[in-house]
């Protein structure tokens, strides 16, 4: 019995799933993990806090089946960092991608929280930082660390961070590709995770590639989007676009001989996970989405971004109910990634379809909404966690179990439902996008 596990190592969530050879989930588990905000703009998480989370998804989701796992593979949310000392221990707390301390030390084209941009920082505001800093982990890097007494990193999470492929960067770990097998584990590991001693452990690669991976997207006919805490919208290319007009990542891909090409921000279902809570005090998605599906198209407009330079509601009416200010968030976060996707079609793209991962794609609501919005099919995948299961997929190629990517995505990668624009919302909503469009530079120009 072959089965591979994907160790998905989220911003507040760490997620363990077991697959076997035709992509069916085994176990799964997951576990959160505190963030802290020690100042405003500081966003840590403890490193060691996180991996406790991790080993203790990893025995859950195994379940006492760890010799049928045959390979490892990891992933996580890309930069931010875990400062290490010399017997690489963390020094202080993690930093997560979203922190903005280093705000004031970003150049055009980067944004505060990547890990280049806090080494900037680091060596201009906290010189007795940097005399004990030794190496700077990503955090699936770490994860692995723990796993396997080794450690490495990978192109994908070296790229986004901001570092060229062949960077000097001395706080740097060695870097392997991304389907190789970094280390194997530990007995101390085996024992606390469930897995067997001697497993191989793949270098893995960035989240939103293993979201790309695990939800089918395997050429530039295919827009990957997946609608979470970012808003990311990304797509496979043979070489990068030149020039880039400002894109927010051009990176080279865990497969070798092509890129992967992404537009992002902070600004996606994250909000109406947020709007919900803050409206009724619980996490009642579906009863929400339900609402929000009953309301017709309105005038009422949001636009996203709580997390970064501040969100609105415009039109906002006494007549205006919960269900027509769920929809208006909806919208604003479809409206977001159609900006997004926009300036890839600007920089040369093309696609003729789009695959949707994330939050968002809980709701088949939302899902025909981001249809419309995008006047493209979009197909949702089966499995609800497909940066887990992409992750999983690089651990089989790399262990053997398919020759290549394309091979492991038609063994496991199955589509559970796929949603087709409507001509007259599909009209109804470039209108409003059209305006929502406006309203976006005013309130922020």
């Amino acid at each position: 019995m072959v089965h591979l596990l994907g160790i998905d190592v989220g911003s507040t969530v760490v997620k363990a799933v077991v697959f076997d050879a035709s992509g069916g989930v085994v176990g799964s588990a997951a576990r959160t993990v505190s963030v802290c905000r020690p100042r405003p703009g500081w966003i840590e998480r403890d490193a060691d806090a996180t991996v406790r989370a991790a080993f203790a998804g990893v025995r859950a989701a195994v379940g006492g089946r760890g010799s049928n796992v045959v390979a490892v593979g990891v992933t996580g949310c890309g930069n931010g960092g875990i400062l290490l000392d010399t017997k690489l221990r963390p020094i202080r707390c993690g930093i997560l991608a979203s922190d903005t301390r280093a705000a004031e030390f970003a150049r055009k084209g980067e944004y505060p929280g990547q890990t280049s941009v806090l080494l900037r920082w680091l060596r201009a505001r906290k010189p007795q930082v940097m005399r004990r800093l030794h190496r700077v982990a990503f955090w699936k890097d770490y994860v692995r660390l723990r796993l396997t007494d080794e450690f490495t990193t990978e192109p994908t999470d070296v790229g986004a961070a901001g570092f060229s492929p062949g960077s000097r960067e001395p706080a740097l770990p060695p870097c392997r590709a991304s389907l190789a097998i970094a280390a194997r584990i530990t007995p101390t590991a085996a024992r606390a995770t469930g897995l067997r001693a001697g497993t191989p452990v793949m270098s893995g690669c960035l989240d939103c590639e293993a979201a790309a991976i695990g939800s089918g997207v395997a050429g530039p006919a295919d827009l990957s989007i997946v609608a979470g805490t970012w808003a990311i919208n990304q797509v496979f290319s043979a070489r990068p676009p030149r020039p880039s007009g400002g894109l927010f990542l051009v990176n080279p891909s865990a497969q070798p001989g092509r890129w992967l090409v992404v537009e992002g921000s902070p600004n996606s279902a994250s909000h109406f996970d947020w709007f919900v809570r803050a409206a009724t005090g619980r996490a009642d998605f579906a009863r929400m989405a339900a609402r929000a599906e009953a309301s017709p198209h309105g005038d009422l407009l949001f636009v996203p971004g709580l997390f970064d330079r501040g969100g609105a509601f415009v039109g906002l009416k006494s007549s205006h109910d919960l269900g027509a200010m769920a929809r208006a968030v909806m919208e604003g976060v479809c409206f977001a990634h159609r900006a997004h996707v926009e300036k890839l079609l600007a920089a040369g793209l093309r696609f003729r379809r789009a695959r949707l991962a994330g939050g968002a794609a809980r709701s088949p609501f939302w899902c025909q909404l981001f249809a419309d919005t995008l006047g493209l099919p979009v197909a949702v995948p089966t499995v609800a966690e497909p940066g887990a299961l992409g992750a999983a997929l690089l651990a089989g190629v790399g262990a053997g179990v398919w020759p290549d990517l394309a091979a492991a995505q038609s063994a496991t990668v199955r589509t559970a439902r796929t949603f087709r624009p409507h001509n007259a919302d599909m009209s109804v909503l470039a209108r409003r996008y059209r305006h929502w469009l406006k309203v976006r530079r005013q309130l922020f120009p």
